[in-house]
């Protein structure tokens, strides 16, 4: 894990990001697929 993995997982529990903004996270290489996949698996406040 990085510190992008950290912080996007934040913001998506905190609602501020959505799939679709982790997806392009993926494409630009600031986090894998498999961390992504994970961050959607944290539940949402």
């Amino acid at each position: 894990m990085n510190d992008m993995y950290g912080f996007l997982c934040n913001m998506y529990v905190m609602g501020k990001i959505d799939e679709a903004y982790l997806t392009v996270q993926v494409e630009k290489g600031r986090i894998t697929e498999e961390e992504k996949d994970m961050i959607l698996a944290t539940p949402q406040i």
